[in-house]
């Protein structure tokens, strides 16, 4: 990642930089957030590490709502030790179960599934989501190993290849052989043995369903948390106003867009 991306957006102690963030931006009440000395603390964090991502996440939520912006649910995806979370935007945990992830240990983006010559890595990409789509394509394979229960996630872990694009989303254990061994490493007593999707977080059918009710579903944020040392997340501003979680180490998407 190149640290031009990131070090405007953090480097907070300048004031042109904190008189450019008030500007073009009617999507967030930026003036009062960006004076806030939690949200400066957040921004600040990216060097001195002094907050935990998850940390991270919940205070600025919390700062989210208290300037008029964060009313859902959320859910947070904490990759060491293999849970999901939802949370309210008070920073109330709601739901939190045992998941399956990706079986490649690490934070970079994922690649090659359902693909053709193109070599699989089979990660559970960290940074900031949001569920695009609910449910899945009838009559097709999909269809058949998880009927509705999937959420498709939009950020970044998008990548072109092949002529497709590498899918990342939440969904039940597939009803397959596949789906069955992951169902195993799920009742267990363990959790040492939770990496074995292709990227994709996998819930219990039980589990997926009560995590269902606590969140919007479509437009719904979702956090994942990185896993390598020394990498962490950190807010970066759009081109639209507002504000968005990256990872530090591997950083892929483009700003936004204003829309």
């Amino acid at each position: 990642m190149n640290i031009k991306n990131f070090i405007p957006a953090c480097t907070i102690a300048a004031s042109s930089f904190l008189s450019s963030c008030t500007e073009n931006a009617p999507v967030q009440k930026i003036p009062q957030l960006i004076d806030d000395p939690k949200f400066k603390t957040i921004l600040a964090d990216t060097f001195s590490r002094s907050i935990s991502d998850e940390s991270k996440i919940i205070q600025y939520n919390q700062l989210l709502k208290k300037y008029g912006q964060g009313v859902d649910n959320y859910i947070i995806i904490d990759k060491k030790n293999c849970v999901s979370k939802v949370y309210n935007p008070d920073g109330k945990l709601l739901y939190q179960n045992e998941v399956a992830l990706g079986k490649n240990i690490g934070d970079k983006r994922s690649g090659g599934y359902m693909q053709s010559n193109v070599p699989l890595a089979a990660y559970t990409t960290p940074g900031e989501y949001v569920i695009s789509r609910e449910g899945t394509k009838a009559g097709t394979k999909d269809k058949k190993l998880y009927g509705d229960r999937v959420l498709v996630l939009h950020g970044d872990h998008t990548k072109e290849v092949s002529k497709g694009k590498q899918v990342l989303a939440l969904h039940r254990v597939p009803s397959s052989p596949m789906g069955k061994l992951r169902e195993n490493v799920l009742k267990n007593s363990s959790k040492k043995d939770n990496r074995v999707s292709f990227g994709c977080i996998n819930y219990l059918v039980d589990s997926f369903d009560k995590m269902r009710k606590y969140i919007k579903g479509v437009s719904t944020k979702v956090y994942i948390l990185p896993e390598e040392k020394g990498n962490s997340l950190y807010l970066e501003k759009q081109n639209n106003g507002t504000y968005k979680f990256f990872q530090k180490k591997y950083r892929y998407e483009k700003q936004e867009s204003l829309h």
